[in-house]
């Protein structure tokens, strides 16, 4: 499985000048969004219209916390097979077995929480100890991604309906001509990256449920 570092949207330097810079000082020439990539942050423009500000805000905090989960999920999983010289989890978790066989392990399943059971002994191998670390950071991360789609899925703005009815309300906010063109690309921009986010969101919580159901393979549990 690959390993998919995260890194944010990063604002060029262009682009936080125009932030910064007073609505009226200048025209904002319409340009290309750049369009948000699996695996990163997501970051928002300010609109100045504070529900809808509020609302951004908020859903890019709730994907942010998934696109960490997320990479802590893919490190896991990554590290679990460096660790064992295997290419999956299911791999992994034979070499474990056939590797450590004298300290009785197993994997436990209850729900959507797994764990990498060893019998206690004095001299556990650093590696198996890493191993269990690494299971149970596995499923933290996997819990998190399976129980967050949904809540972010019920806040986003969605509809060219909406999205119209938004860039009204900014217009009206904000009357300065200058001020409603670098707005309303803002807007546009916002909308198109959190629908992507959506997008992107669900993926995530399809790879958590692959997760699940393969450690549950591997337990000889159903889910």
């Amino acid at each position: 499985m690959s390993f998919l570092y995260c890194c944010c949207l990063q604002a060029s330097d262009e682009d936080e000048e125009e932030e910064t810079l007073p609505f009226s000082k200048s025209a904002q020439t319409p340009k290309q969004v750049m369009v948000l990539e699996k695996g990163k942050k997501l970051i928002v423009k300010k609109v100045n219209v504070t529900e809808y500000d509020d609302k951004f805000t908020e859903i890019a905090e709730l994907y942010n916390h998934q696109v960490e989960n997320y990479v802590a999920m893919k490190t896991s999983l990554s590290q679990l097979n460096e660790v064992n010289n295997s290419a999956d989890l299911t791999g992994c978790m034979e070499v474990i077995k056939e590797k450590y066989s004298h300290h009785d392990i197993q994997i436990q399943m209850k729900g959507y929480n797994f764990s990498l059971l060893v019998k206690a002994t004095e001299n556990i191998p650093e590696n198996l100890q890493e191993s269990q670390e690494l299971m149970k950071e596995l499923n933290r991360a996997t819990k998190v991604l399976l129980g967050s789609q949904m809540k972010l899925g019920g806040i986003m703005f969605s509809g060219s309906q909406i999205q119209e009815e938004m860039a009204n309300q900014i217009k009206e906010v904000n009357p300065g001509y200058l001020d409603q063109v670098r707005l309303v690309e803002n807007l546009k921009e916002n909308m198109k990256n959190t629908d992507q986010a959506k997008l992107w969101s669900a993926e995530y919580e399809e790879e958590a449920g692959q997760v699940l159901r393969e450690v549950a393979h591997i337990a000889g549990v159903t889910i």
